[in-house]
């Protein structure tokens, strides 16, 4: 059986003896004699395809959101026995695929017992998305949180302040609608527009939108903090409705920034958003 396996040392959570760690653990388990590979951070998609290229009875990502939405973007419709390992900070489509066990653990139980499981996704801009995608301040108080994280003070103040200032200066306006027709669903006029996907939506499935009218700082850091999970929704101000597309505009034509799974992505004056039901295809434990 062929496995290749690649690792992104540069991600939040992975460890710098991550090449080490992976191989006990794929000989434990059956898989000596993988293929190991380090994730490049020019062209990491062109990198994946090459690889899947390969053809491998199974192709492990142990990485960031960031790296794991790139693996399934570039190869999750042609490699469907994917399998991906949390590595990152906040872990947001781990969470979705694996619950919280650690990577090993993951790794262990699926290469056991392995199971293919259709993901639902979502598009901004063209752009795809697994999880969730934020536009307006919390894009920019989330590149404020990477700086203090990595200890870069004076960049994370920077942001902040410029978050802030979106926060307060930034207005958009938000259509919702099961496909094209909008027939007058309106979001309160805000800073923070988003979307949810899948198992993170209050259903469990399909795609929900939501706003924060008014928000504050306290409620936009909240916003970044609990990474759109249940606790903001539920906050005063805040309106959610399921929707198969959305589209952003502010109102004077301003850039609008955006993070998709907790990756910057392109904005622009206007954003819009479609849901993919049936996207694409990984691995998870039976």
């Amino acid at each position: 059986m062929k496995t290749i396996a690649l690792y992104n040392p540069r991600s939040g959570s992975v460890p710098a003896d991550a090449r080490e760690r992976l191989t006990a653990v794929l000989e434990e388990a059956g898989h000596g004699g993988a293929d190991l590979v380090e994730a490049e951070t020019d062209d990491q998609e062109g990198q994946l395809r090459v690889l899947a290229a390969k053809s491998p009875d199974i192709f492990i990502v142990w990485g960031g959101d960031g790296t794991l939405r790139a693996a399934l973007t570039a190869v999750g419709e042609v490699t469907p026995n994917l399998l991906l390992l949390p590595g990152g900070t906040m872990n947001l489509l781990p969470r979705v695929l694996h619950g919280d066990k650690p990577w090993d653990d993951v790794l262990r139980d699926v290469i056991r017992s392995p199971r293919r499981k259709m993901l639902p996704a979502g598009e901004v801009n063209g752009q795809r998305f697994y999880c969730a995608m934020l536009a307006g301040a919390p894009a920019q108080f989330a590149e404020a949180r990477e700086s203090l994280r990595r200890g870069d003070l004076g960049k994370a103040a920077a942001e902040a302040r410029v978050a802030l200032d979106t926060l307060n200066n930034l207005h958009l306006d938000a259509r919702y609608a099961d496909g094209y027709s909008f027939a007058g669903n309106q979001l309160p006029t805000t800073s923070i527009i988003g979307a949810v996907i899948g198992a993170l939506t209050k259903s469990g499935t399909g795609m929900e939108v939501a706003a924060l009218a008014n928000p504050t700082t306290g409620g936009a850091l909240n916003v970044v903090w609990s990474s759109f999970f249940s606790d903001w929704r539920n906050a005063p101000g805040v309106e959610v409705a399921p929707a198969t597309s959305l589209e952003i505009a502010s109102e004077d034509d301003q850039e609008i920034p955006v993070i998709a799974d907790g990756e910057p992505a392109e904005g622009g004056s206007h954003v819009s958003v479609v849901f993919k039901p049936d996207a694409v295809t990984c691995l998870v434990a039976a």
